[in-house]
């Protein structure tokens, strides 16, 4: 009887992740048609502003392979009670870093709209043109995507893999990740240095990567199994993985901020004038307590991290915060307008299609979104 249960809800749960797939796709249809017309009339009629829209949301949606990628490569490494309920999600997620390939060839199209080193009269004076150069610039982007789908293919058909592998893989995207927020947020303004930022970027595509793997468990997973057995002490496990990364988030960003005011050097200041002018400065006070305030006593206590519908409520503020956040940290230094429709509406777009992706690879997988259920005492005595 326990062998036909168990079989029974592996098909419904199965089914339920074929429901899942259908609605990740029919929603990123609708948002890639979307935000597709918004970002096509914007390339026409304001191709600058097109540009700095496309790599904020690219850098954003990157997040979700990587950090995915990045929390597989863990979990080979040290293990936890939450990759039962996880791997799914996570792996569909990791499947996505394809797709980043070819979202980047608009940004190599606007290049030069993007970053003034590629000019050479604004790349002579600069001390480090030899890092800052095209050649090496796609290179390094070359190596970053080889390092990224490499391990990415390697871990998704290989799950039982090396443990010295998944090592070498999680120090290789901790560095790939940190130079290409250099390379690609950093560098739009190259007169500007801080050796914390990567850590800094890196943090919050970690995070939004986790918060978006829990709302999709909370989301589309809850419908798969029955309310009594949703794994919520599986869901703590993660939810306290996102903790500590908000914090070590919110850690690295104060210390770029008190060291760079306490030098009061010219060159480094000026950085964050620029995002105090305005309704920017209103966006710091909205990012301190969204990014980490908010998530920090709501995941403090065990009991609420056990809740699925508050984590999920507060993971859906941390990725609105760290979408904020990436347009705070680009759109000041890129055009210094006020902020318009466009970037909503490029950023809707692109997220359309990598929740196409992501459905087609839920779909390919056939599995579903959780584990069926957790397995009941008696069933050893069947």
């Amino acid at each position: 009887m326990s062998a036909t249960h168990a079989s029974t809800g592996a098909a419904r749960a199965s089914r339920g992740g074929a429901r899942a797939s259908s609605a990740l796709l029919r929603a990123g249809a609708a948002a890639a048609l979307l935000g597709g017309a918004g970002a096509l009339w914007g390339y026409w009629h304001d191709p600058r502003g097109f540009f700095a829209a496309w790599l904020a949301a690219f850098w954003f949606w990157l997040s979700m392979p990587l950090g995915a990628l990045g929390l597989l490569l863990i979990w080979d490494l040290t293990g936890g009670a939450w990759e039962p309920l996880a791997r799914v999600p996570l792996s569909a997620m990791a499947a996505t870093a394809p797709l980043f390939i070819v979202l980047f060839v608009p940004l190599i199209a606007g290049r030069h709209e993007l970053y003034p080193w590629l000019a050479p009269q604004s790349a002579m004076p600069l001390p480090n043109r030899w890092y800052l150069n095209g050649g090496f610039f796609f290179v390094r982007a070359g190596a970053y995507f080889l390092v990224w789908n490499g391990f990415a293919a390697w871990r998704l058909l290989r799950p039982g893999a090396r443990e010295w592998l998944s090592g070498i893989g999680v120090l290789l995207l901790g560095y790939c990740i940190s130079f290409a927020g250099i390379d690609w947020l950093m560098s739009t303004e190259p007169r500007w240095f801080s050796s914390i930022y990567g850590m800094i970027v890196g943090a919050g595509q970690f995070a939004a990567a986790i918060a978006c793997a829990l709302v999709l468990i909370t989301a589309l997973g809850r419908g798969e199994s029955a309310a009594a057995a949703f794994p919520a002490a599986r869901m703590a496990s993660l939810a306290a993985i996102l903790l500590a990364v908000v914090i070590f988030f919110a850690y690295t960003s104060f210390c770029q901020w008190l060291i760079i005011w306490e030098e009061n050097l010219r060159h480094e200041v000026p950085w964050y004038l620029e995002r105090r002018q305005g309704a920017w400065g209103a966006v710091i006070y909205g990012l301190l307590a969204a990014h980490f305030v908010v998530p920090f006593f709501a995941l403090l206590w065990t009991p609420a991290k056990r809740q699925p519908l508050l984590v999920a409520g507060v993971c859906v503020l941390l990725l609105l915060a760290d979408i904020v956040h990436v347009w705070w940290l680009l759109l000041p230094g890129l055009h210094r307008v006020a902020f318009s429709w466009l970037e909503p509406s490029v950023m809707l777009g692109v997220g359309g299609l990598w929740l196409l992706a992501l459905g087609g690879a839920l779909h390919l997988r056939g599995q579903a979104l959780l584990p069926p259920g957790e397995p009941q005492p008696q069933a050893a005595h069947g």
